[in-house]
């Protein structure tokens, strides 16, 4: 008895189970059709309001922190930047936080920049958080205008670290740093990469009671916002009064992307949507379920459209300035250096060579002036009488590598030059005995 009871239960059971299994199919296949049309839209130019799924794989970094300071006249700006483990200068993203936030709002992004391969750098405005900050300013003092004066000495600044390309920079801003992102960005149009606005502030002006007051006379030193939330200065309205965002976001030539969350009950996403019509070049994606600030799914989201965002603008200036973006990247014994690959084919098989593990090449000195070793099959070739010099890489007989620490005439082709080191430091790497070469797709 016992035993039939138990084999009547089990078959239940299996019909239960290969009914829900029907239904999930079902599922699955509504959901298929949702994102076709989704995808559909989005190649129309129409918003979306789901990340498209299956996008490009991104490769994972190590990175590490740096603690960075800007000044901008006699106030010291404190910030973090975030640098992943790679070879050479590369790309930055600047994150400007929101009104009452500090840096620590941009860490997630800046975080999963980094694990991308991209720089990233978040910073304290000058005032402008509540409970304070590092860097130095008051509420008292912080305005639109003051902010947007600390990103652009950031940016000056930062064009000068060795880690960053200046000529790959993007400025990525959310609320009040959205709207603070949208004037530097639209004033120094042509020395940035590309801009994301995330929830930006368009709503600061009626939010602060800007028509309340007809003269400056009238505005009060001390002006109360959110109900008491945070306390800002005269200036801060003011300031408002001198800037019109329309006009400042209509005469931004570049690329924009534009996010806003769909539940947003702090700036409204209607904002976001009548603004998107007056940008001449903006990809507007409404973020689902998204509040002001991006946490959970609607990050994920947001991050799912950043990424790709950022690899169009790159690819992009790659391409107005005849750069090939060669993901390589060496190390001589442990010691890792910056090398400007060759654009031929050589390096794109020595690249295919790479890419599902690294390459490890051991070398030996030859003539008082580089290091040979072999690549252990025939790449392609295009020879030529070349006269060498100190960081030189190049290829011989087609299944051979050799690095140069001298000078040497000879029929090679040529991979690369190591950029990074002198004459000296490339015979110290080089000339005290034989060494190990790894090369890997980065």
């Amino acid at each position: 008895m016992k035993n039939g009871l138990w084999k009547i239960v089990s078959l239940g059971i299996a019909f239960c189970m290969l009914f829900a299994g029907c239904s999930s199919a079902d599922t699955g296949e509504d959901r298929r059709s949702e994102l076709q049309s989704t995808s559909s839209a989005q190649e129309n130019g129409e918003m979306s309001e789901l990340p498209e799924e299956g996008g490009p794989e991104m490769p994972e970094y190590t990175y590490r922190t740096q603690e960075t300071w800007v000044q901008n006249g006699g106030l010291n700006i404190y910030g973090m930047a975030y640098i992943p483990d790679m070879n050479g200068r590369l790309p930055l993203v600047i994150f400007s936080h929101e009104l009452g936030n500090d840096h620590t709002s941009g860490e997630r992004y800046a975080e999963r920049l980094a694990e991308a391969g991209y720089a990233a750098y978040v910073f304290d405005f000058c005032g402008g958080t509540v409970g304070g900050n590092r860097s130095d300013g008051s509420n008292q003092g912080m305005s639109v205008l003051t902010e947007a004066s600390d990103l652009e000495a950031v940016l000056e600044s930062a064009k000068t670290w060795d880690f960053v390309d200046p000529e790959r920079i993007i400025l990525l801003g959310g609320s009040m740093g959205g709207l603070v992102t949208s004037i530097v960005g639209s004033s120094h149009q042509d020395e940035i990469a590309g801009m994301i606005l995330m929830y930006p502030a368009l709503s600061a002006k009626v939010d602060s009671g800007t028509e309340r007051y007809k003269t400056e006379d009238e505005v009060p030193e001390d002006v109360s916002l959110f109900g008491g939330w945070i306390h800002v200065g005269k200036n801060y309205v003011t300031d408002l009064w001198k800037v019109d965002f329309d006009q400042l976001l209509s005469s931004y030539k570049g690329h924009m992307l534009l996010l806003h969350g769909d539940q947003d009950s702090t700036v409204p996403i209607s904002w976001s949507e009548n603004v998107k019509e007056i940008i001449p070049d903006c990809e507007f994606y409404v973020i689902k379920n998204g509040g002001h600030e991006f946490f959970g799914q609607p990050f994920e989201d947001a991050m799912s459209y950043i990424l790709p965002y950022l690899e169009g603008q790159l690819n992009n200036i790659n391409e107005e300035h005849g750069i090939n973006e060669t993901m390589l990247q060496m190390k001589i014994d442990d010691t890792a250096v910056a090398v400007d690959w060759e654009d031929n084919e050589s390096v794109d098989a020595l690249m295919r060579l790479c890419q599902e593990s690294s390459l490890t090449i051991r070398m030996s000195m030859y003539g008082g002036f580089e290091q040979v070793g072999p690549i252990g099959q025939s790449l392609p070739g295009n020879d030529s009488q070349i006269t060498t010099q100190a960081g030189d890489i190049v290829l011989y007989s087609g299944n051979q590598i050799v690095v140069f620490y001298g000078s040497n005439s000879w029929a090679y082709t040529r991979l690369g030059h190591i950029s990074d080191k002198s004459a000296e430091e490339m015979a110290e790497l080089l000339s005290n005995g034989d060494v190990t070469i790894t090369i890997e797709k980065r």
